[in-house]
């Protein structure tokens, strides 16, 4: 079986050289647009078959978009003196666009310290306007641990009776597809007042923090395990020069992330690489049309926030890309530190990514609402309370892709299958 498959590969790789040659020798014949569409698209598909013989992750720029999720999040955090306890329980429902859903179900635990020093009262509603009085100054540190579930549902009656199941009894439902580890250090400070004494409406705030996500997930349907870590987009993207500019986009409020991520399959190979970063830009922001793909994306009039995704996937099947990724691992784990070898293993594996990752970008219009109570009380030792329920929105309104063949392209058919 396995002689058969590589003579097939070999036999389909020869195909597509000899189509190659053929287009090439006639290439006079074609108008230069569509020569540059051809070209391209065979540059593409020899690609694709190099990646076919070499065992890769081949048909990744093709793989189904995100056309929209449904995020309910409730939670509660409890202080007492200087000690913090707190729950959140989160539902995430992604549709896809070849018509499939995924359901995720996390529950994180945290506990650490905090100190409050003021006074406060927030009260949010969803359909009016809340209430906030005072104000206080907290500093924290907090450690989170928790999991997670995922089911991959065909469709969305499937999803439908998965969300309706969870609500009633999350241990009824059949084993998930997918399941999720992950543990979190934060660190923060915070300022909140009301904009007026007694004021009715909002509460201004401002803060600074600092988290780490670390984590591991498994997928039982394939055995395949993802490793990652999650941090700051300044950290993680600069090891991509093409996804850097990102991170202008959420310079603004500082709601910029990004996760590194490797996977390895059943057998114990490492076959990907992913840069995710992740961030939010107000309606009403422009983005230097020297951006190019990424102000594309992100430049479609919505009414209000905006979230932009850049994933980018490098192959570690193949053997370049893979030696880039361990002399940086490699690199890291020196001791003792070796800083100019980090840099120079990050430029390399940096050239990799801007050169031969499989790239997306999305867009999404988001609609957020919340209902939620905040009290707290202290002089450094102090008591608070706080319970939130947010349920968030978000619709694909633009999508686009750098293939193998290394051209930008939108991902048209995304936003057709949403019917947008």
């Amino acid at each position: 079986m396995g002689d058969q498959r590589g003579q097939g590969t070999l036999e389909y790789l020869a195909v597509v050289l000899l189509v190659a040659l053929v287009l090439g020798g006639t290439g006079t014949a074609v108008a230069s647009t569509a020569g540059a569409n051809v070209a391209s698209s065979v540059t593409r598909e020899i690609r694709r078959a190099i990646c076919i013989v070499t065992g890769g992750e081949c048909d990744r720029d093709l793989a189904p978009c995100e056309t929209g999720s449904t995020i309910d999040r409730d939670g509660w955090k409890v202080t007492i003196a200087i000690v913090r306890v707190g729950r959140d329980r989160v539902v995430v429902r992604r549709e896809m666009s070849d018509g499939s859903e995924l359901v995720t179900l996390v529950k994180d635990w945290s506990l650490g310290g905090e100190s409050i020093e003021g006074a406060k009262l927030k009260i949010e509603r969803a359909a009016r306007r809340g209430i906030s009085i005072g104000g206080t100054f907290t500093e924290s540190i907090v450690a989170t641990h928790g999991g997670g579930k995922t089911w991959v549902l065909e469709n969305k009656a499937e999803a439908d009776r998965l969300v309706a199941a969870l609500q009633r009894d999350e241990d009824a439902v059949r084993a998930p597809d997918q399941r999720l580890g992950e543990g979190s250090l934060v660190a923060g400070v915070t300022a909140s007042r009301s904009a007026k004494k007694g004021h009715v409406g909002g509460l201004a705030s401002a803060g600074v923090s600092g988290e780490i996500t670390a984590g591991r997930s498994t997928d039982d349907r394939t055995g395949a395990s993802t490793f990652f870590v999650e941090h700051g987009a300044d950290a993680v993207l600069a090891l991509s020069a093409g996804l850097g500019p990102l991170q202008a986009s959420a310079s603004a409020d500082g709601s910029a992330s990004a996760r590194i991520a490797v996977t390895r399959d059943r057998d114990g190979r490492w076959t990907d690489l992913t840069l995710v970063g992740t961030g939010e830009v107000g309606g009403e922001v422009k983005l230097p049309p020297k951006l190019g793909p990424v102000a594309e994306a992100l430049e479609v009039p919505t009414v209000g926030a905006r979230r932009w995704i850049a994933e980018a996937h490098l192959d570690l099947s193949d053997g370049t890309n893979r030696d880039a990724a361990t002399a940086l691992v490699a690199a890291l784990g020196a001791f003792p530190p070796q800083p100019e070898a980090v840099k120079a293993a990050a430029r390399t594996l940096a050239r990799r990514i801007d050169d031969h990752a499989v790239v997306d970008l999305r867009a999404y219009e988001l609609d957020r609402t919340s209902e939620g109570l905040d009290l707290a009380v202290g002089d450094g030792v102090g008591v608070g309370f706080a319970k939130s329920d947010v349920t968030e929105r978000a619709r694909l309104i633009a999508a686009t892709t750098r293939s193998q063949d290394g051209q930008w392209h939108r991902r048209v058919e995304c936003i057709k299958e949403k019917g947008t």
